[in-house]
């Protein structure tokens, strides 16, 4: 039932007693009049007062109705009281409102959505870069393990190894930039860092540039020496390990690198290079998992089967 009708007829018992009272009080017609002309006139007037309220309320509830569905954006046109005004005006400013932030919410999740397939696919590529190499590595000369860990911010690692039966020699490439761009830059030959090794006559020879310096274990001496004098002599069982400038950020000096491998080799030095590479491997994780890493980690890990 209508508002209105309502009114009316919450109306009809005060008008009715207000006839019994005047029949009763007086017995001439005008009082009747009197009394009932005002009742009437105050019902009519209500009536059409509610009708001019009602009308806006229905409008604010149809719009509530079209905000609820998503149709946000729609200006509330409205002719009525001040108030009933001023609900229209909050109506139209959270619409408004809503409108802006779910095409925020939308964007940002392209944007999230965008950075996710990049970043997924500069890991696709920065495996072809580093792994595929390793993997086509066919040398009696070295075995080679890369420990990785990969970050929101990948940045090109490149191996390049030549695939020399008689002779080792590596060249190691960072790209000046993360994600794909710098990558591909270390296609075009335009590398960031770069680390070369190679062995001559027994004698293990490294050049760095950005790179920190590779570690050197020595199995005869039992010992881990910095190849940071440029050259060390090399035997058969010996290991090499080589790492970007964010693994030493990681550690936050050689020296803990140094007691870290030091830890592994003492105890699995015997077992070959997938079980060393392995206990690493798990030792680095350990540290990971604590930390959320800003950049990706890499330590290659090279045997040396002979000179």
């Amino acid at each position: 039932m209508k508002i209105r009708t309502r009114l009316l007829i919450s109306l009809l018992p005060a008008f009715a007693i207000a006839l019994i009272l005047a029949v009763f009080s007086s017995h001439t017609p005008n009082a009747l009049l009197n009394i009932a002309l005002p009742i009437f006139s105050a019902a009519i007037s209500l009536y059409l007062m509610a009708g001019k309220i009602i009308r806006p309320i229905k409008t604010l509830n149809d719009s509530a109705l079209e905000i609820a569905a998503g149709q946000y954006g729609k200006s509330i046109q409205l002719k009525g009281p001040k108030e009933l005004g001023e609900l229209a005006n909050t109506l139209n400013t959270m619409s408004e409102c809503l409108l802006e932030h779910i095409n925020s919410l939308k964007e940002n999740a392209l944007q999230n959505e965008r950075s996710y397939c990049e970043t997924a696919y500069a890991r696709l590529l920065q495996q072809h870069l580093l792994q595929k190499s390793i993997d086509e590595c066919a040398s009696d000369a070295i075995a080679i393990k890369a420990i990785s860990f990969p970050s929101a911010s990948p940045k090109g690692l490149l191996l390049n190894y030549p695939g020399k039966q008689d002779r080792f020699a590596l060249h190691l490439l960072e790209a000046k930039e993360e994600g794909i761009d710098g990558m591909v830059s270390l296609y075009k030959e335009q590398p960031g860092k770069s680390l070369s090794l190679y062995l001559d006559e027994g004698v293990l020879h490294a050049k760095a540039k950005g790179f920190p310096f590779p570690f050197l274990w020595s199995h005869a001496d039992e010992e881990l020496f910095s190849l940071k004098i440029g050259s060390l002599p090399i035997q058969p069982g010996d290991y090499v390990f080589l790492m970007n400038q964010a693994l030493l950020a990681f550690f936050k000096s050689p020296a803990r690198i140094s007691q870290l491998l030091a830890k592994v080799l003492n105890v699995f030095k015997d077992e070959g290079l997938d079980t060393c590479a392995a206990m690493l491997h798990k030792e680095i994780a350990f540290l990971a998992k604590r930390r959320d890493l800003e950049e990706d980690l890499h330590l290659i890990c090279i045997q040396i089967l002979s000179q």
